[in-house]
């Protein structure tokens, strides 16, 4: 491990100042993992992340599927990705640059740990942006603190990091679920997973929603009692921590806080498999902690902000508002001038058939992505992609649809530009 680290800063290093795509400028290496390596870069409409995933011999690129998963989810709480590369010997994702990770915040903070108030703000931000990734039919699969940051520009913003193992749990057509079947080995990070997911189970929304309740009590204690355990192996840890968790009862896990936080948790552990989780419900109970138990207000006062923050934030917001309006009061006119040729717009006039078409496109490209993270298509396809064309890279024409045999070269690297 410790080599493979210094061959991970060697090339860190060695990439440093290094110009990509002809706009790209590497300026720092600000992560890595064994997935490979993050680094900040500046462009000439600000800075971004770049996130480097080292080649598999004959395994589909997590990345890939990554990138895929984002801009299919794209909304708000979710990174956006403005690149995606495939090298001779990495994987390239450009991708919105974010803040501080809920995991160095609280290594940062003076007790090691947050406060009750910023806990349930952080749950009651986090909770929504879950809903929506559920209600697209994907499960994150590995909710923990480090896959939880803050908005570089925008710090009262909360984002969601990380879809290399995340998946559809159902359907978008039928709805129907895959089967719970059991697995040899777990998915995710064991001191944050579930009980289900610890003993192997087929993951669903449920999961992620109980992942989500031991990420707040870590950020809220600073640590959990299963933290630290000794074994021999892998499998013996992991029996470890199942073993705790299940013998460790909600009550005593957060005793002498809130019945709103106890209650949450044992909601997320009741929950069937295929059962729709009551998102409402959940966010209730930190609204109710914030406001009957703590006795303030529902704001965007987390410890890490400051009152410039919030006015920034608002900003942000009103900007958000008015583009909303603004999207409404096309769609009415729209409506309301079905039957005429044209349809107002702030730009130009555009008639209904090149509308209509324009709505279409947007179908078939969302379409596309959500066959695109299908897993077993998505072998299907890098399969038979590596057998024809090893190195070969794809775009997407106006309607979604694959172009193979097109490469485009962009200063050092080819591309696919999103």
């Amino acid at each position: 491990m410790e080599k493979k680290q210094a061959n991970n800063n060697i090339l860190g290093n060695h990439l440093i100042n290094q110009v990509f795509f002809n706009k790209y400028k590497l300026v720092k290496k600000i992560g890595e993992g064994s997935f490979g390596m993050i680094f900040e870069a500046d462009s000439p409409n600000g800075k971004v992340a770049f996130k480097f995933e080292k080649k598999r011999p004959n395994k589909r690129s997590l990345l890939k599927s990554e990138s895929d998963i984002m801009i299919y989810l794209k909304g708000k709480g979710i990174p956006s990705v403005y690149l995606y590369s495939e090298e001779d010997n990495y994987n390239i994702m450009v991708m919105q640059l974010l803040g501080k990770s809920l995991e160095n915040l609280i290594k940062e903070s003076e007790d090691k740990k947050l406060s009750l108030k910023t806990v349930c703000l952080i749950g009651l931000e986090i909770v929504p942006i879950l809903k929506f990734i559920h209600d697209k039919h994907i499960i994150h699969r590995d909710i923990k603190s480090d896959n939880f940051a803050i908005g570089y520009e925008d710090p009262c913003q909360i984002y969601i990091l990380d879809f290399g193992l995340a998946k559809k749990y159902r359907s978008s057509k039928t709805l129907k679920q895959i089967p719970m079947i059991k697995h040899s080995k777990l998915t995710g990070t064991a001191r944050y997973a579930s009980i289900n997911a610890l003993k192997g189970y087929e993951q669903s929304r449920r999961d992620d929603l109980e992942s989500l309740g031991y990420v707040l009590v870590y950020l809220l204690k600073g640590s959990l009692p299963w933290q630290g355990m000794v074994a021999k192996t892998k499998e013996e840890k992991y029996a470890k921590i199942l073993s705790k968790k299940i013998n460790i009862s909600t009550e005593k896990l957060l005793k002498n806080y809130p019945q709103e936080l106890i209650d949450y948790l044992k909601y997320c552990k009741m929950l069937q498999y295929e059962q729709d989780p009551d998102y409402e419900y959940l966010m209730g109970l930190f609204k109710n902690a914030i406001t009957t138990k703590l006795n303030e207000s529902i704001d965007y006062r987390f410890e890490w902000v400051n009152n410039d923050d919030l006015e920034k934030h608002q900003k942000y917001n009103e900007q958000s508002i008015d583009l909303n309006n603004s999207n409404k009061i096309e769609t009415s006119s729209m409506i309301n001038n079905i039957n005429s040729l044209t349809i107002g717009n702030s730009k130009n006039n555009i008639s209904l058939e090149e509308s209509n078409a324009k709505a279409k496109t947007q179908r078939e490209k969302m379409s596309y992505y959500d066959e695109v993270i299908d897993e077993n298509i998505m072998i299907k396809k890098e399969k038979g992609k590596e057998n024809k064309h090893k190195k070969n890279e794809y775009v997407h024409d106006k309607k979604g649809k694959k172009k193979d045999n097109y490469e485009k070269k962009h200063g050092q690297c080819f591309c696919l530009i999103i």
